[in-house]
């Protein structure tokens, strides 16, 4: 997870130095000090170019001390203590001082070796009290070398309390691995056994926490799946509770748009029967008119009758056609059969039949052909 935010350039500067730092504390705690170190170094590349860089090469100089072999890193510790410890916490500060105790107890100079752990447990007390049995333990040591058994036995039970207080095992079978060591170098087998004794008791109870809390991160882990299926189940039941609703609104636009298109049908079809019913109703007045019986001529005798040509046909008179059947004619003249002039019309096959039954009998014509002979001429 934080690799990739190093390559990321929106993440700022500060951000991936963090992640770097990060990267190294696990690989510390992995006991992978080369890999460690790698990020270190990249970290203190990256601390130029964050907005703090006098600050966190301190912190990474801190870091590579506490990381390096002792003789690199007491030259990167008297470094930082000429500097005063400047820009470092007190807990770091104490981590390093403690450093510097060590190097000096393993150079045998005992007091001097004491004096800075006590003066690192002044910072450590203040920062970061749970840690003391981290500089104890050294100290239970540094008097184990002195020949100072009874400061070990008191500097024992002090960090025993610090343990017990903070619920730290580790840190009890840390200080009882110290002085089983210190009772083995000295060929004290029954001191050796006592803390033997101890240690086992320690590393039971230790593996029996472990254990506990490995249960707990199983049922921390089962709880997190089961809330996560739960999750997946909501959202899922939400996804077709969504497209149902998608799809009703959808057959809700379709009928919308169906009933819209019926209702538009049905209003041309009152239109079109009123328009029928019209001209219906002109038809039968027309058709109720009384005829007038032509007058008879008395018989006379003339001479041979002149032959004589039929009239050219005269172009017959609309104006008693309605638009819809000036409509039906115009597709009539434009060659269209009754299908295509109902399709034209948005109207029935039988309703075009119908218009054209009236427009013969208000042209006074036979059919379709004496209709276009009389409109054409031809």
């Amino acid at each position: 997870m934080l690799i990739p935010l190093l390559d990321n350039p929106a993440y700022s500067p500060d951000e991936q130095f963090q992640a770097t730092v990060l990267l190294s504390y696990t690989y510390k705690r992995l006991l992978d000090y080369t890999t460690a170190l790698s990020w270190l170094t990249k970290a203190g590349q990256l601390a130029r170019q964050t907005t703090r860089p006098d600050s966190n090469q301190t912190q990474i100089q801190a870091q590579l001390a506490l990381s390096y072999q002792y003789a690199k890193s007491d030259r990167l510790m008297r470094q930082l203590e000429r500097n005063h410890f400047r820009y470092l916490d007190p807990e770091n500060r104490a981590k390093i001082v403690h450093q510097q105790g060590y190097l000096l107890f393993l150079a045998k100079q005992y007091p001097e070796a004491d004096a800075l752990y006590d003066r690192a447990m002044l910072d450590l007390q203040a920062s970061s009290p749970c840690d003391m049995p981290m500089i104890l333990v050294k100290k239970m040591q540094l008097y184990a070398a002195m020949n100072q058994m009874q400061r070990v036995e008191t500097t024992l039970q002090q960090t025993c309390r610090y343990a017990d207080s903070c619920g730290i095992v580790k840190y009890k079978i840390y200080a009882y691995d110290e002085l089983k060591g210190i009772y083995k170098a000295r060929h004290d087998l029954i001191g050796m056994a006592q803390a033997t004794s101890v240690l086992d008791s320690l590393n039971q109870a230790y593996a029996q926490t472990q254990h506990m809390a490995e249960l707990h991160n199983q049922h921390q882990t089962l709880e997190r799946e089961k809330q996560d299926r739960q999750l997946a189940t909501r959202q899922q039941w939400l996804t077709y509770a969504l497209a149902g609703l998608g799809t009703l609104a959808l057959l809700a636009l379709g009928l919308w748009i169906a009933l819209r298109r019926r209702r538009a049908r049905q209003l041309r079809m009152e239109a079109e029967l009123d328009r029928m019913r019209t001209e219906l109703t002109a038809l039968m007045t027309l058709s109720s008119s009384p005829l007038v019986p032509p007058a008879v001529l008395p018989m006379t005798p003339t001479a041979a009758p002149t032959p004589t040509y039929p009239p050219r046909l005269q172009r017959p008179d609309l104006s008693t056609l309605s638009d819809r059947q000036r409509d039906v004619l115009d597709g009539i003249v434009a060659g269209l059969s009754n299908r295509d002039i109902a399709d034209k019309l948005f109207v029935s096959e039988n309703t075009v039949k119908y218009h054209l039954k009236n427009i013969y009998v208000l042209l006074n014509v036979r059919d379709r052909v004496d209709l276009l002979v009389n409109l054409t001429g031809k």
